[in-house]
């Protein structure tokens, strides 16, 4: 299901040709500064051309995390308050 919804959003989100990955990390990886979950996406914003991403998250994947994380990919330079706002955009339009 997770691999079918990362689909799905690189589909309409324009990013088809990126090779998006997930990785499970464990809790004792991640300084969570107050937050209770971690999920992020790394990728190089210096060479975009290369077209790979993983998302790295310590809970189950789920799709508003995964649009959220794409919304990175797709628009990289946006600040995380833009990337929000897009991504209830596009879940409201999407249901």
């Amino acid at each position: 299901m997770k691999n079918s919804i990362i689909y799905k959003w690189q589909n309409k989100l324009g990013i088809s040709d990126w090779n998006i990955t997930t990785e499970r990390i464990k809790p004792e990886q991640i300084v969570y500064n107050g937050a209770t979950e971690f999920i992020g996406v790394c990728f190089d914003q210096e060479d975009l051309c290369a077209k790979e991403a993983t998302i790295y998250h310590d809970v189950d994947l789920y799709e508003e995390a995964i649009i959220h994380e794409l919304v990175h990919v797709r628009y990289p330079t946006k600040s995380e308050d833009w990337v929000n706002k897009k991504t209830e955009k596009l879940l409201k339009n999407d249901g």
